[in-house]
């Protein structure tokens, strides 16, 4: 059978070499919706690039690859770039493994990773224990985890028990019924579990002031704009306001938002809502959010992996960051 090539896929995508090579490179050169149809093609056909990498002048891979849950996403879009332009200015490429799919983790955790020749890796949001304990550890190099933590490799993280204790914190305070929008994460999902970190600190914060939250009003869906507005018309529909919404991600709230407009319901009176993430449409449309250092993480996450490249017998190194609230009109 003729080996599937980089052409066939451009062919197939509706998009040149170049723009296929950007992005197997990690490039933030490419939209989203090109991004996630190249690669949505190179994983029907099964093409897999030519890993030969890079090598340094002392003869080092300097292809770096970074594993991401999913694409599209502003969070992964802006760290996939703070860590893209750090490894740029140290002569580093970077290689996407995206694992859009549950079903494909398995294809790059035991085929694409240890195939890559890369001479470092960054894992992204995955649980590891859970995770290797699945799979078998797919790489030997160097190994940084971005927005999660394992006591065994360098980690870099965001404090989430810490953003949502800050949301139930400021809602202990509210009059109304408080109800939350979430993602359902199973534990032996593979990824890290943020949603569950989020909710453990706002029940902690709740308890604290003496309220306590209904399993009724815990909303669980999938993760996009238009699961905000379903858990929306869900909440309104069986309960009155003041209404007090903890979307734990701004996604959500973007759709409660419509949601409530659509019913005439006045954001920041009738409906208290709070997103997470800080996107930059949070900005715009003046919802509260919880932000979280992203750049910084991506920037320190390069930072650990040259340290480690330098020094692979140095200790483990761990960095906990704070998110913080940002408050504006919608709360």
């Amino acid at each position: 059978m003729k080996p599937i090539t980089i052409e066939d896929v451009a062919r197939l995508s509706g998009v040149s070499r170049g723009t296929v090579s950007r992005v197997i490179n990690g490039s933030q050169n490419v939209n989203s919706e090109t991004r996630k149809r190249v690669l949505e093609v190179i994983e029907k056909l099964g093409y897999r690039p030519n890993q030969n990498a890079r090598r340094t002048a002392g003869g080092r891979s300097s292809t770096i690859g970074i594993v991401i849950p999913m694409i599209g996403t502003e969070f992964y879009e802006r760290l996939i770039k703070s860590m893209e332009e750090k490894l740029r200015a140290q002569w580093y490429a970077m290689m996407l493994f995206p694992v859009l799919k549950r079903d494909w983790l398995s294809k790059v955790m035991m085929h694409d990773i240890p195939n890559s020749e890369a001479a470092g890796m960054f894992l992204c949001s995955f649980d590891i224990e859970h995770l290797f304990s699945s799979f078998r550890k797919p790489f030997e190099g160097p190994t940084v985890l971005v927005d999660s933590y394992s006591p065994l490799y360098d980690s870099i993280y965001i404090d989430n028990e810490l953003g949502g204790y800050l949301v139930g914190r400021k809602f202990s305070q509210l009059e109304g019924s408080t109800h939350v929008i979430m993602m359902q994460e199973s534990i032996d999902s593979g990824f890290w579990p943020v949603f569950n970190s989020r909710f453990k600190g706002f029940q902690k914060a709740l308890l604290e002031s003496g309220k306590s939250l209904p399993q009724r009003n815990v909303h669980s869906y999938d993760f996009s704009w238009s699961a905000g507005a379903l858990a929306a018309r869900d909440i309104f529909d069986n309960d009155r306001p003041p209404f007090n919404i903890f979307a734990m991600s701004d996604l959500y709230a973007f759709g409660v938002m419509r949601e409530a407009q659509l019913r005439g319901l006045r954001i920041g009176r009738d409906v208290k809502l709070v997103g997470y993430d800080d996107q930059s449409l949070a900005r715009d449309w003046g919802i509260t959010t919880v932000r979280q250092p992203i750049e910084q993480m991506g920037e320190k996450a390069v930072n650990m992996m040259l340290q480690r490249l330098e020094r692979p017998g140095k200790e483990v190194e761990s960095l906990c960051l704070k998110p913080e609230m940002v408050e504006r009109e919608s709360a």
